[in-house]
């Protein structure tokens, strides 16, 4: 008898695991490489939606996503599949948020600019989702920060995180949910606009994740080939987290990050500057 009782038991909270499993989401997050520098972005379009089919995310925030982007097959071919939060108006939203439709509902999405006079590119598109295989309802969001170096643009980004924040504590205070997003904030942890965050609550889905990748986000240009295309590589050196320039912060007390991902693979070295990177979490409340 106790040995059946032992059995029933260990199925019972294998069930429980295996359930838990099951409301797991991803969220992925990549600077897509505008082309501000002729770099066109014919080819890199359908890289990157071979790359985001490939990891199926349940949302995807992307940055640098220029009037061409917008034009390009990425969105045509994602279409059927995700919800698009954002598109090329006035203003234009260079930081789009796409989410699974199949998996989750939207109740309700915005999009802030940090400033229009500095920098129109830099911003933050929000939207609050309804699990429907949990009920559970959080924010998410895909966000750029300023990117000039030196203490008084270390202060735009510390507004930016704010920024960020202020937004959350609004959106909180009517739904009660916890809150993830990223993107490319041009700044490394313990920066000022990181320390913020975590005064916050909110911390690197990589220096939290059960499992993280050690290495750093950014890896520099794609260089274009005697093929007539681009190439890239993993950063030559210094190719550690703690250059990472790209992250996803979660609401630490109400989110479980279980994996934490920077995305080498060659397809996507060759697409951008910055390497996707992606968390895999389930929501604790």
């Amino acid at each position: 008898m106790k040995q059946i009782f032992f059995a029933l038991t260990v199925l019972f909270f294998s069930f429980l695991s295996f359930a838990a499993q099951g409301e797991e989401l991803r969220f992925l997050a990549a600077n897509i490489w505008g082309d501000y520098f002729g770099n066109p972005v014919e080819g890199r379009d359908a890289a990157f939606t071979a790359v985001f089919k490939r990891y199926d995310p349940d949302l995807i925030a992307l940055q640098e996503v220029t009037k061409n982007w917008w034009k390009s097959s990425l969105f045509k071919d994602l279409a059927a599949d995700y919800g698009i939060i954002g598109a090329d108006e006035n203003p234009a939203d260079y930081v789009p948020l796409l989410y699974k439709k199949s998996r989750l509902e939207l109740l309700e999405n915005g999009f802030d600019a940090f400033d229009l006079k500095l920098d129109r590119s830099k911003g933050m598109t929000w939207a609050v989702l309804k699990d429907r295989k949990s009920g559970k309802t959080f924010i998410a969001f895909s966000t750029h920060y300023w990117w000039k170096g030196g203490p008084e643009n270390d202060a735009i980004r510390l507004t930016n995180s704010q920024m960020i924040v202020s937004r959350l504590e609004t959106l909180q205070a009517k739904w009660n949910c916890p809150a993830i997003g990223g993107g490319d904030l041009n700044s490394r942890p313990g920066s000022e606009a990181h320390k913020f965050l975590n005064e916050k609550g909110f911390f690197s889905a990589q220096e939290i994740a059960d499992s993280a990748s050690p290495e750093a986000s950014h890896h520099g240009d794609p260089v274009k080939g005697a093929d007539g295309k681009y190439h890239g590589t993993p950063r030559p050196t210094g190719n550690v987290k703690a250059n990472s320039i790209d992250h996803i912060f979660v609401e630490k007390a109400r989110i479980h990050v279980k994996v934490m991902r920077v995305i080498l693979d060659q397809d996507a070295l060759d697409s951008s500057d910055h390497s996707p990177i992606y968390a895999d979490f389930e929501l604790q409340n």
